[in-house]
């Protein structure tokens, strides 16, 4: 672009306007080609409701104001038109929001709409490669996602809980380390960022990262500058175009943490790989010997799993299932937790009845015992509060399908080409599907209140053929968490963050929050328990 500028410096002022004026009529015949290659497009597209945007540039101005704004100004957007499906432009991207259940539930179930959206693309070009969130193999799709079920199994989940437990001891005694001395006050998002990160690291790659014991870790730094960047090239859409993003300005930070991830995560494998070809046939023998309990601990984790098949996966297919599991194990969880925490704070009637339904649990023998899985079972109220968490907080707050043939959705003919955008945030907070929607009540989700709600209303973890394959896992490890912390401490709100309202979010690709969420922490008495 210097060049360019240098050459039209060095024109003459007569040659410069011919210069600039045959300039202009290049970009002019470029839009009209674009325009008459997307004309059955723009035909359909004028039948579907929305707003045009602006000449050319679409809705360019809402999604340019930042991540935090970004939120805001789609909710608006999402309200005004939520009757019914809609489109809006960016440049030449037709976007087509989906806001009804019952459309949800048709791109979610339908074979012929499994891929993702072009958007999908910054990922592959970043550290997920071709990990089974983006892959659009769908053959290969399936080999992976079931091989990586195999580790998530539900008698692998059951053997999770005691290190669940376990660390989230260690959580709760780092948040009574970290919080101040007279406020009380604590930002629990980067402590429980950690924790997360151990347990995924612990349960499914089988490996201690002694993430809790350092307030910052190199895979969650340099993840932080990626979610950055994917950010930036959404909402930024010429850089969709990889050539261009090349000459960005995050580039380069960007390409320096996908490294350094990279790098981290090749450890993980050379280390773990190096293990297994130490077995010995004797260490085989033994494992087959311990008791039941054991054996359910010796079964193979998802890096046990992958690397069994490093004949038929490349390493970089392996690296790129695993950053996958991490940031799909870490970013879900740690988010969910942090926020059902800074509402119970803010809720204290629910907090109460989180705090009682755990005490009936435990109230026979060792009230400090560890959980198990028949407990988890008994949370019920516990779990209807993840859920509404959940509601309110989905962490991947939009999610994106690519329609590849003309097809119809509802009432609306949908153009090949388009994407289809699913926003579970704006969907779930959405008074068309749930009273008082802003108010957090986990009687949202009684039974009764589910039965007669659209089951696609609720879709935190997507749904259909491409759902999240670690949703029970989340659920356990939660569970386990929440109540381990409410079982020892007392949460309230902060004088920094006073009210729900005060919670500062913003669209990183996952939901984040932009300065941390803070709550005060008290132990709770032993006489109170």
């Amino acid at each position: 672009m210097h060049i360019l500028i240098q050459k039209v410096m060095d024109l003459n002022e007569s040659n410069t306007w011919n210069f600039i004026f045959m300039l202009l009529l290049a970009i002019l015949v470029i839009i009209m080609i674009v325009k008459f290659k997307n004309r059955r497009t723009t035909i359909l597209a004028n039948k579907i409701p929305g707003p045009d945007g602006l000449f050319l540039v679409g809705i360019l101005p809402v999604v340019i104001q930042g991540p935090e704004k970004f939120l805001t100004n789609c909710s608006k957007l999402y309200r005004m038109y939520e009757k019914s499906l809609f489109k809006v432009w960016l440049f030449d991207r037709l976007l087509i929001v989906l806001t009804q259940p019952e459309d949800i539930e048709f791109v979610f179930t339908n074979p012929k709409l499994q891929k993702k959206s072009k958007e999908y693309s910054i990922l592959r070009e970043s550290i997920m490669g071709q990990g089974i969130f983006t892959n659009d193999d769908i053959q290969k799709w399936k080999n992976n996602r079931k091989m990586v079920s195999g580790g998530l199994s539900f008698s692998m989940i059951k053997s999770f809980i005691p290190i669940f437990y376990e660390e989230a001891n260690v959580l709760s005694e780092i948040l009574n380390k970290k919080c101040d001395l007279k406020s009380k006050e604590c930002d629990i998002s980067i402590p429980v960022s950690m924790a997360t990160m151990e347990m995924i690291g612990k349960t499914a790659l089988d490996v201690t990262f002694n993430a809790q014991n350092n307030s910052r870790h190199r895979f969650i730094d340099n993840l932080q500058t990626t979610l950055q960047t994917w950010e930036y090239r959404i909402t930024h859409p010429w850089y969709l175009s990889k050539t261009l993003f090349k000459w960005s300005k995050v580039s380069q930070k960007h390409d320096q943490s996908q490294q350094i991830i990279n790098e981290f995560t090749d450890e993980i494998i050379n280390e773990k790989f190096s293990k297994l070809n130490q077995n010995t046939e004797g260490n085989h023998k033994r494992n087959l010997e311990t008791d039941d309990e054991v054996i359910g601990r010796k079964m193979k984790t998802v890096i046990e799993i992958l690397l069994e098949n490093y004949h038929g996966m490349s390493h970089k297919q392996i690296r790129e299932e695993l950053i996958t599991i991490m940031i799909g194990g870490q970013e879900t969880t740690a988010m969910t937790n942090a926020c059902t925490i800074f509402m119970l704070a803010h809720h204290q009637d629910v907090q109460d009845k989180v705090f009682e339904e755990i005490q009936t649990i435990f109230s026979t023998g060792d009230r400090d015992r560890p959980p198990t899985y028949e407990d988890m079972q008994q949370m019920t109220y516990l779990e209807r509060v993840i859920k509404e968490t959940l509601r309110l907080f989905p962490p991947l707050p939009i999610i994106a399908r690519k329609l590849e043939e003309e097809m119809k959705i509802g009432k609306h003919l949908c153009p090949a080409g388009s994407s289809l955008l699913i926003s579970p945030l704006y969907l779930q907070s959405s008074p068309e599907y749930y009273a008082d929607p802003d108010k957090f009540d986990p009687d949202h989700f009684l039974p009764d209140a589910c039965h007669d709600r659209h089951p696609y209303a609720f879709i935190p973890f997507s749904a259909g053929f491409r759902n999240c394959i670690g949703i029970k896992y989340a659920m356990v490890q939660m569970k386990t968490v929440i109540s381990t912390l409410v079982r020892e401490n007392k949460f309230s709100p902060s004088d920094r963050c006073p009210t729900p309202e005060h919670l500062r979010l913003m669209f990183l690709t996952t939901l984040k929050f932009v300065d941390g969420c803070h709550v005060k922490i008290e132990r709770r008495g032993r006489d109170l328990q």
